[in-house]
């Protein structure tokens, strides 16, 4: 995780050329969440660029490799879910209606719950569907279940049960102290990465709430992409043209 202490500390100190605070932690907040998207995201576009490297024999490999290493920091977002049923599910009565989980960003795999583990063939398309449905050869069964992916996942034999989702899970953030039963760094599902201050000085100084503020669900190793990213945003908002060439030379 990151410190969004740090993060807004480093994005303050870069835009504060007069000591006269310019990035209210309003302002940081605001950005905050689409900075982290955006890191997120480039995540995926590392994982296609590895995945070539692969295939061309130019990964290093081993301790070395690229393609591990970005599979590395992934896997940090991969979450198993058992699916419940879908809301329109009451309305059209299909029992074999899913919604997909509330932090849903892409999905892996499916598979039917239960200590065979069956996997799920994935459709994308309703008329394959339909023609899956309707074939002898291939129409869905116990042993080979299949589900159509749209806004809903509605999964064939209608009568299969439980469904376990393997998905890639947005990002949120982090708690910065503990409390209670919840530990340091613990993943909060339900809030995005945000400063939270219970004094904020005319000259920028303030003192922070550890308790209300939430760290970054990044790893450590992307801090910099993250300030630099933030740093485009909020330079644009500020008009600042220096700060956004630097976020800009930094990411690049």
């Amino acid at each position: 995780m990151i410190s969004v202490i740090e993060v807004f500390n480093a994005v303050r100190d870069l835009a504060n050329k007069d000591q006269k605070g310019f990035v209210a932690p309003s302002v940081f907040n605001s950005f905050a969440e689409v900075a982290q998207q955006n890191v997120f995201e480039n995540l995926f576009q590392g994982l296609v660029t590895s995945k070539a490297l692969r295939l061309s024999q130019r990964d290093p490999g081993a301790g070395e490799s690229i393609y591990r290493g970005v599979e590395d920091d992934l896997s940090e977002y991969i979450q198993d879910s058992i699916l419940v049923t879908s809301s329109d599910a009451s309305i059209t009565g299909d029992a074999n209606l899913f919604s997909k989980p509330f932090n849903f960003y892409k999905l892996i795999s499916m598979r039917v719950e239960g200590d065979e583990r069956t996997p799920i063939e994935l459709v994308y398309r309703p008329d394959q569907m339909s023609h899956i449905l309707s074939s002898n050869l291939s129409a869905p069964t116990e042993s080979f279940p299949v589900a159509l992916i749209s806004r809903n996942i509605e999964v064939f034999p209608t009568d299969v049960g439980s469904v376990i989702m393997s998905y890639y899970r947005q990002p949120s953030s982090r708690y910065v102290a503990s409390d209670g039963d919840i530990f340091r760094g613990d993943l909060d599902d339900t809030s995005s990465p945000r400063i939270s201050v219970t004094s904020l000085q005319p000259d920028g100084f303030y003192t922070p709430s550890i308790r209300d503020s939430r760290d970054f669900d990044l790893p450590e190793k992307f801090k910099g992409v993250l300030i630099s990213e933030l740093c485009k945003m909020i330079g644009i908002r500020l008009r600042d043209t220096a700060l956004v060439q630097f976020g800009q030379t930094q990411a690049s």
